[in-house]
């Protein structure tokens, strides 16, 4: 059996303005299973002089989340995103809006079950030096066929997200397939445009990023089959595994059944765009859940790939193992087996959080307890990279129950089940959303942690909830995507 858990527009929306919502009907005024490796890592954006994320241009990176299963417009689990944007301070929720279909210039209906905000990515698609907000809504359906999927981009300007925004589906419309269930993000081709890698089921489709994309209602996309797939695309991630410069795309799939077997790859990028011949050699995994989280631990130049699964059933020995990255593709002779702690939880993201050129490891673990014993409250550890890849001197752990970080920490909040490394507010050093997604029974809220002088600090953090940036209070799982969603 498959596993999907995968789970602004019209004039001026960077003016700040309170997002109305009548009856669950949501206009987007001014202005994500979520865990997505969907862009570049940090380290292949610091090479590029990027900042990732930053929809207005004012060097500071802004924060889309998504909330699937939020009412709109009457309909059940349609779907929203909420924006707000980075300041010198941190995350600024006066400045906010919420996208949703049924938001002026954004193409679509809401529908019940469509799933909007599934994944919420970003990306410059079309190279005018503002991200873009790229939002699927996995569940939708086109036409007569269910849960085909599609996806959205919604363009950024000075004034934060604007007034254009484009929707597509696959090429070939099929049920079940959630057209954007996996999205990665990367310049391919190094001309200064993102270009999107978008699963639909069995393959990938490719959007090259152009800059008349938004003139181009439906963009023309070529399929890939990712080594050793055919039946299921299972995660998506981009990084520059060779050190090329180009972004690659690394991979899980499966020619059979997901759970019996599957193969991490990578696609490497070229002058020409992202070939079809792999880069090295695939590597064999017991199955295909594992999900590929994509860095540079070691402080090569060349980002490395660490697998791991939040499945109990799974060889110990792949617990947190990392394949280097090299001239020739991940080193899977010599992988990089986990020495310290066991770690309960699952590996999400790799960022730079200390400044000291070396990715670190967020692992998060949804499942850690509230005092009291009540389940699945979640928290977060960070793992340190060095030289001599990931090490647990140092590490640090972040849940509600950490002193400085608003709120409590209860039963059944998943804490930690997305996440974005960001820097919001524009130090230069990467700071973190966490998305807690159940908390308050479904209503859900995100997190914020900065960077400080040793990696990341309780002190400055802070806690938002949908009504913070206008979005409907509701049972909609505020918090279940965020930009840069994980696998």
């Amino acid at each position: 059996m498959r596993n999907r858990t995968r789970s602004m527009v019209a004039g001026a929306l960077g003016a700040a303005v309170v997002a109305a919502a009548a009856g669950g009907a949501m206009a987007a005024p001014t202005d994500g299973n979520g865990r997505g490796q969907d862009q570049l890592s940090t380290s292949a954006a610091k090479r590029s002089n990027t900042t990732q994320g930053d929809l207005d241009g004012d060097g500071r990176a802004d924060l889309g989340v998504g909330a699937p299963e939020g009412t709109v417009s009457g309909k059940s689990k349609a779907g929203y995103v909420g924006v707000t944007y980075g300041a010198t301070g941190g995350v600024d929720t006066k400045r906010h809006s919420t996208l949703t279909q049924a938001s002026p210039g954004v193409p679509g209906t809401p529908e019940a079950k469509d799933g909007f905000g599934s994944a919420v990515v970003r990306g410059d698609v079309d190279g005018d030096g503002y991200a873009d907000l790229i939002v699927a809504a996995n569940n939708e359906a086109i036409g007569s066929t269910a849960q085909a999927g599609s996806v959205t981009i919604v363009f950024g300007s000075k004034s934060g997200l604007s007034g254009d925004a484009i929707a597509f589906h696959a090429p070939k419309v099929t049920a079940n397939a959630h057209f954007g269930d996996q999205i990665a993000v990367g310049d391919h081709n190094k001309d200064g445009l993102s270009d999107l890698a978008i699963s639909d089921g069995a393959k990938v489709q490719l959007v090259k990023g152009a800059k008349n994309l938004r003139q181009t209602a439906t963009p023309k996309m070529t399929s890939v089959t990712p080594p050793g797939g055919g039946v299921s695309v299972e995660h998506l991630a981009s990084g520059d595994i060779n050190g090329d410069g180009y972004a690659d795309l690394v991979t899980v799939a499966s020619e059979d059944s997901p759970s019996d077997e599957g193969t991490l790859g990578v696609l490497p990028g070229s002058s020409g765009g992202l070939k079809s011949m792999p880069l090295g050699k695939g590597v064999p995994l017991p199955f295909a859940q594992y999900r590929p989280v994509v860095g540079d631990i070691n402080g090569d130049g060349k980002d490395d790939v660490v697998t791991d699964t939040g499945f109990s059933d799974g060889p110990q020995e792949q617990k947190l193992r990392t394949y280097p990255g090299t001239a020739g593709g991940l080193d899977s002779d010599k992988p990089v087996d986990w020495k310290g702690k066991e770690q309960e939880g699952e590996a999400i993201r790799l960022a730079d959080f200390d400044g000291d050129g070396h990715d670190d490891l967020v692992v998060s673990n949804t499942g850690a307890e509230a005092p009291g014993g009540y389940n699945n409250a979640g928290a977060i550890t960070v793992l340190k990279g060095t030289a001599n890849w990931l090490t647990d001197e140092g590490a640090q752990t972040f849940s509600l129950d950490t002193e400085g970080v608003p709120g409590s920490m209860e039963g059944n909040d998943k804490f930690g089940t997305s996440v974005s490394p960001a820097d919001y507010n524009g130090d230069g050093k990467a700071d973190l959303a966490v998305g807690i997604p159940n908390r308050a029974e479904g209503v859900g809220a995100v997190a914020l942690l900065y960077a400080g002088t040793d990696g990341l600090s309780a002190k400055g953090s802070s806690l938002i909830g949908p009504s913070d940036l206008g979005s409907p209070a509701t049972k909609g799982r505020f918090g279940t995507e965020l930009t840069n969603p994980a696998n």
